[in-house]
């Protein structure tokens, strides 16, 4: 809660001094200026200065209501910025909180989903930024930006759980790794990060598990196991791969791969032999 306490100790002193300081000008200037005309009157006669010229009343009057609209105006515009400085307060906002959000479960699901396509997170992608808005005006949260910093924070510490325990499911099938079908080793690796909605074998996840398995060959893994520096290698290759600009580059990954396969399942078959 925003208290007033608070306020006063944050941007509210400046703007109580600034309060009191309009109203001690208008003060101090209507007293100097009351002073000589009092003195004038003084020197007529009693009459006249018990009974002031209606004249006088009248524009006394009016300078007085004057400034009484320009203070009234002052005091208006200080409470805008009074309520705009509490929206602006961290003390004000209302605290976000991941691990009981009403969305929660939808978007872990989505990072799931997206990992299995790309395992490091796009941040400034409009796919994204749009699912953050998305679960974010599920709390009514939407426009609050620290709760999008949030949702930000836990999306990189969700990806870096993710990909700990994906580096640890393929040491443990790394031996059945070279010699399963494109198809069933993606569908193996990928079906319990895909959403229920969501197709398993899907372009993205297809080429994510060409990308693995061909990565997995080049640096030998399946025989001498991952290393510390595995996901920032694995991560350098895929963006050379990325940057390839040359025609029907999926179609001959593809075909190299399918050619592995069929040797690493006779060299299985010769070995139980």
């Amino acid at each position: 809660m925003y208290s007033c306490h608070t306020f006063l100790q944050g941007p509210g002193k400046c703007l109580v001094f600034r309060f009191i300081s309009i109203i001690l000008y208008y003060l101090k200037k209507d007293s100097q200026e009351t002073i000589p005309e009092t003195e004038s009157l003084a020197g007529g006669s009693q009459d006249l200065f018990l009974n002031p010229p209606a004249s006088v009343r009248n524009d006394r009057t009016d300078e007085i209501i004057r400034k009484l609209d320009k203070l009234t105006g002052d005091v208006a515009l200080l409470r805008r910025e009074v309520a705009e400085l509490r929206g602006k307060s961290p003390a004000s906002a209302k605290a976000f909180n991941i691990n009981t959000a009403s969305c929660k479960r939808r978007f872990n699901l989505y990072l799931r989903s997206r990992f299995s396509c790309r395992p490091w997170l796009e941040v400034k992608s409009d796919d994204f930024k749009n699912e953050v808005h998305t679960c974010l005006a599920m709390d009514d949260m939407r426009t609050n930006p620290a709760a999008f910093q949030g949702m930000v924070s836990h999306s990189l510490h969700k990806f870096t759980e993710l990909r700990n325990q994906f580096r640890r499911k393929i040491l443990a099938d790394k031996q059945s790794i070279p010699c399963k079908g494109l198809g069933e080793l993606c569908y193996d690796i990928f079906h319990s990060y895909s959403k229920a909605d969501e197709c398993t074998l899907s372009q993205e996840r297809m080429h994510a598990t060409i990308l693995l398995r061909h990565f997995l060959h080049k640096k030998r893994y399946f025989n001498d196991g991952t290393s510390a520096s595995f996901w920032a290698e694995f991560r350098s290759f895929w963006e050379e791969i990325e940057k390839d600009g040359r025609p029907q580059k999926w179609e001959r990954l593809e075909e190299i791969d399918k050619r592995r396969t069929e040797r690493a399942r006779e060299n299985s078959g010769n070995t139980e032999e």
